[in-house]
């Protein structure tokens, strides 16, 4: 097993997100301090979001952008349709997202790289004119994906299932973790980013930042932060990045 001993990793994944990771790492020999920096607020749906899930076997392919998407959508969805319609595709940008699809019983296409790149490069998805697909995620979010695919040709709904909040004791969480200053934060979303920044102002750019994506990576760069991409944001490819930095 890699050792990641000496290292103290500040792990900002939502708190109920948090536990697999802070163990693998614990297991690996670091020092752990959990920060959530994302409050997942679910959203009621709208009566047109009702109508295209309602209509949800008339579409070429269903877009899952996260775990929490996942988990969202998955519960409104039961609430129309006693089984996923048949044969209908469900993509997910990584494999967290896949796993709890997986889990419900979908047959899921994910992309090696965990991005929305990733999805746009499959080749299922090169000719898409005429085509209609559903995008579930947050209430905001890229719009690469959407741009793209409606730039093919294609049609594409949108459904914002969550909102991605900062969790109101981060601040007074933070003041409590100081002066340990971590040597590496684990940041996997722009919204974590974002809310890093707002937590603990030029203090942010202190640690080694773990990021998961080219993107994320350079708002790093912007922010002025040493940055590593982890190849995703799974539990295994965070622990190989970490195991990569220099001591």
């Amino acid at each position: 097993m890699t050792s990641l001993s000496g290292l103290h990793i500040l792990n900002t994944r939502p708190a109920h997100q948090s536990g697999d990771l802070s163990a693998a790492l614990r297991a690996a020999g670091a020092t752990v301090s959990e920060l959530p920096l994302i409050a997942i607020t679910p959203l009621a749906l709208p009566a047109d979001a009702e109508r295209l899930l309602l209509d949800l076997d008339r579409f070429n392919g269903v877009f899952f952008v996260s775990a929490n998407a996942a988990r969202l959508a998955l519960d409104a969805v039961a609430g129309f349709w006693p089984q996923w319609p048949y044969r209908l595709p469900a993509y997910a940008v990584g494999q967290r997202t896949a796993v709890a699809l997986e889990d419900a019983g979908l047959t899921v296409i994910t992309p090696e790289q965990a991005d929305s790149e990733g999805l746009l490069a499959l080749p299922e998805l090169a000719e898409v004119s005429g085509q209609r697909f559903l995008l579930l995620r947050g209430e905001s979010g890229r719009e690469l994906l959407a741009d793209t695919l409606r730039a093919r040709g294609a049609q594409v709904e949108i459904i914002g299932l969550y909102r991605r909040d900062l969790p109101a004791d981060a601040c007074q969480q933070w003041q409590a973790l100081t002066p340990s200053t971590p040597d590496v934060i684990v940041l996997t979303s722009p919204d974590a980013l974002r809310h890093w920044q707002q937590v603990a102002g030029p203090d942010a750019i202190a640690p080694h930042w773990l990021v998961v994506s080219p993107r994320l990576q350079a708002l790093a760069a912007d922010a002025g932060a040493r940055a590593t991409v982890a190849a995703g944001a799974d539990t295994a490819s965070l622990l190989q990045a970490l195991a990569s930095l220099p001591r």
